[in-house]
């Protein structure tokens, strides 16, 4: 696919590079991570490609001295690893090219956090700085195809996802296989291998639980009874998920007052497409009894989206008291003196809960629909 958006990290990225040694950019698979740093070696007058998915490229890394890597990348300005998990000691050889070739800047990209990072974390102290790339975000969108055609393709977005290859099929069969290649190459087949599933029917079916429970509080102990395996496995295979860059944890938004729940928390997918895949559900999400919780997640994913790429120290939680009163999504400062609050309903507007604006009554809050959710994710 040629390069169409304009991904929002870019600039942060370059605008990073020689601030630190090495540029460590995470993202799933297919995000657009290899496009990404193809565009910035544009940029650069002799740049050196390596991938780490290609075993003669391995080779030029692999088992070579300080020297020798120094003479590999001395001609080059930008040095891009990509997929550099699959390189043997990473994190070693990141080094040496860094401590012997300072004038070169170093890119190296991952798929996979929970392995990537156990191979970095020694070699590379105070030499790397992070970045997270993930799938296309709705100003990337709009800043191609405007307001009025992104609101179009909404309906596409909630149910496939945004992962720029099945963003730019223009038929629903084919999003609908690529969507699901992706859940069965990528979430089960690489997450087996490097995150060493022994049961996989246990984490195929607790990815298919989490998907069903979207927008709900979920419990360890439950899950664990009704899949069959301890907490602690249950506990590890989230873990993995979450290095795994497929879904992300929201905490409650509490103060001191007792009523509110503070021992909880939600479970989202980065990408509803592959949520909806993971279900089998691609079918349109009018008649859909959870489409108020695929538009829920949506929204959500896309706020972690935006405070990532900002770099701010933005809170991101959801509220609810013992009343049943509840808030989807929750922005607030370290302070707590802005809090900015959202519910997301498929068409009908709400307000606050009234138990909520009591305790927090200069809070912003705004309730987003199918309607003005383009919109709101725009400002």
């Amino acid at each position: 696919m040629d390069l169409i958006f304009k991904r929002t990290i870019t600039e942060q990225i370059k605008n990073n590079l020689g601030k630190k040694p090495i540029i460590i950019l995470y993202g799933a698979r297919q995000v657009g991570k290899t496009t990404l740093v193809k565009d910035i070696m544009c940029d650069f007058v002799s740049p050196l490609y390596i991938q780490g998915d290609d075993p003669k490229d391995i080779l030029l890394l692999e088992k070579k001295s300080g020297k020798e890597l120094s003479m590999l990348v001395a001609n080059h300005d930008l040095v891009v690893i990509d997929e550099a998990q699959r390189v043997e000691n990473i994190g070693t050889v990141l080094k040496l090219i860094a401590d012997n070739s300072p004038r070169s800047a170093i890119i190296a990209t991952g798929s996979s956090s929970f392995d990537l990072a156990n191979k970095l974390s020694e070699p590379l102290t105070g030499r790397n700085r992070k970045f997270h790339l993930y799938p296309l975000s709705i100003p990337e969108i709009i800043d191609v195809y405007g307001v009025n055609e992104t609101k179009k393709q909404l309906e596409d977005c909630l149910v496939f996802g945004m992962y720029p290859q099945v963003f730019a099929c223009e038929s629903r069969s084919e999003k609908t296989l690529l969507i699901k290649e992706l859940v069965n190459d990528y979430l089960f087949r690489d997450l087996f291998f490097f995150g060493d599933i022994r049961n996989s029917f246990a984490f195929e079916k607790l990815v298919k639980l989490l998907a069903l429970r979207v927008s709900s509080e979920i419990s360890y102990p439950e899950l664990a009874k009704e899949i069959g395996i301890s907490r602690d496995t249950v506990l590890k295979y989230i873990v993995l998920l979450e290095q795994s860059f497929i879904t992300f944890r929201l905490m409650p938004f509490y103060s001191n007052k007792t009523k509110e729940i503070n021992k909880s928390h939600k479970i989202y997918f980065y990408d509803t497409g592959i949520r909806n895949a993971l279900l089998g559900a691609t079918d349109s999400l009018e008649m859909r009894l959870d489409k108020g919780a695929v538009l829920e997640n949506f929204f959500i994913a896309e706020k972690i989206k935006q405070h990532s790429y900002s770099m701010s120290e933005t809170n991101s939680n959801f509220w609810r008291n013992t009343q049943g009163g509840e808030i989807d999504f929750i922005e607030s400062d370290s302070q707590r003196s802005k809090i900015y609050a959202y519910e997301t309903k498929w068409k009908n507007i709400v307000s606050a809960p009234g138990a909520f604006t009591t305790i927090y009554p200069n809070a912003h809050f705004q309730c987003v629909t199918l309607d003005n959710i383009v919109e709101i994710l725009n400002q």
